[in-house]
């Protein structure tokens, strides 16, 4: 593949994914109509983890607990808290300033 193909390619993909990245501002703020920002974190977790399952069914072999609990500790923070502020926050605001 030449360069200029990949560089292509990468656009396309960064373009795909800010794309989705910013519907899902918009979107919450539609489904906090009939859900709570808990039930579409869940449930948003519940789609990502099965398409992850059926994309790479093998899983990551166990090392020691201490790396567990990096792992956990890095879901908690950097994702699940991520998402119930950014769900929360869209109660009480706009999807463009959360976005922000």
């Amino acid at each position: 593949m030449k360069d200029e193909q990949k560089k292509r390619i990468g656009h396309l993909g960064a373009f795909i994914t800010i794309f989705i990245w910013a519907a899902t501002f918009a979107s919450t703020k539609v489904l906090l109509t009939a859900f709570s920002p808990i039930e579409i974190m869940f449930y948003r977790f519940a789609i990502a983890y099965t398409t992850l399952l059926l994309i790479r069914p093998r899983s990551i072999p166990y090392r020691n607990m201490k790396e567990e609990g990096m792992f956990m500790a890095a879901g908690a923070c950097g994702v699940t808290l991520f998402y119930l502020f950014q769900n929360t926050a869209l109660i009480h605001t706009f999807a463009s300033n959360s976005a922000v």
